[in-house]
């Protein structure tokens, strides 16, 4: 997920607002003045003054200019600062922003964005000084414990998006993917489909969520009496390798564990002259954007990241707010059909 040139202006100059190194009152450089600075058109400029604007954080005044707001003198809490945590620059999957910034924005809430590597870099301590929470998304589970364990046992405020770090207490919010797998399995059977195997990444280890997954997809081909299953073990369940199982084994559906496994899983088979889907069905899991686009448009399992971010972030304030940790949330999932399944 690229973080958009007008919200790294817009973090930037937050930063200095809320650091003073930007004082109240003072005026902040003009549209064009940021389009020169930073390279950007002036309509990117302004929508990063628009955004601090809209935050509460600035005035903007026609033909004076944008200044930044005095502190108010009744009895409001001051701004409250919550720092979110991607994986890296470029995430291909789920824009969590479009919930999780505005549900900040009505509790007085401003949002930092940045990439793992911070945790690194920054001791916990830094990371209490600076702000009053963190959102974060895990690639891996096992990455930064050290500066996450210090957080815990500090009672900081953290929630986890789609991955839960067991042992550590954060609140996770996560699509239910156990109910994805049983959707996906349950379209298939529905079509008549007896021979549906679950395709994995060529990664060597899984996250719970594809075991989540997994474990839909078993239940249903259970209750429906059908015996053909693959298991998370099998190398030749992956997006590289599934060709020789549906030749040997007769397969004629695939669940896929995410989009980018079931789009390049496509491109293989197609690529050796299978016919998606009248040959093969194909469903994949996430509803990125690449998902409609592709040649057929592919089934997919539709994560709402929107609401997950909107979820997180309300969860985080009440944290804030009231020193309760909250509980675990699962947020819905919906079959989107396509043109792979047949």
């Amino acid at each position: 997920m690229n973080v958009p040139l007008y919200q790294q202006i817009s973090d930037e100059l937050k930063k200095n607002i809320i650091t003073k190194k930007i004082q109240s009152g003072e005026q902040l450089p003009t549209e064009k003045e940021l389009s020169d600075t930073y390279k950007v058109s002036r309509i990117t400029a302004k929508r990063a003054l628009t955004e601090l604007e809209q935050l509460g954080m600035v005035t903007r005044t026609r033909g004076k200019g944008t200044f930044v707001k005095s502190p108010s003198t009744s009895n409001t809490a001051p701004l409250k600062r919550v720092l979110f945590v991607i994986p890296f620059e470029g995430m291909s999957f789920g824009d969590f922003t479009q919930g999780l910034a505005p549900a900040l924005k009505e509790n007085d809430t401003t949002i930092f964005i940045t990439y793992s590597n911070y945790l690194k870099e920054n001791t916990a301590a830094q990371i209490k000084e600076n702000f009053d929470g963190l959102v974060y998304y895990p690639m891996h589970t096992e990455d930064y414990l050290d500066v996450l364990l210090e957080l815990s046992l500090q009672n900081f405020p953290v929630v986890l998006l789609d991955k839960q770090i067991y042992d550590l207490g954060f609140p996770c919010v996560a699509s239910d993917n156990f109910n994805g797998g049983e959707q996906a399995a349950q379209a298939l059977v529905s079509l008549g489909h007896e021979r549906i195997a679950f395709v994995m990444s060529n990664e060597e280890h899984h996250p719970h969520t594809t075991r989540n997954r997994y474990l839909g997809y078993v239940k249903v081909l259970k209750e429906s009496h059908l015996a053909f299953h693959t298991t998370l073990d099998d190398e030749n369940v992956n997006e590289d390798s599934i060709i020789h199982l549906i030749n040997e084994q007769h397969v004629t559906a695939l669940i896929c564990e995410n989009d980018l496994v079931a789009l390049q899983t496509m491109a293989n088979l197609q690529a050796q002259g299978i016919d998606i889907p009248n040959d093969v069905s194909i469903i994949g899991f996430d509803n990125i954007l690449a998902a409609s686009l592709s040649n057929p448009p592919l089934t997919t399992i539709a994560q709402d990241f929107a609401g997950i971010g909107k979820k997180a972030g309300e969860l985080l304030v009440e944290w804030i707010n009231t020193g309760l940790v909250p509980d675990d949330v699962k947020i819905p999932i919906q079959l989107i059909e396509r043109n792979t399944t047949k």
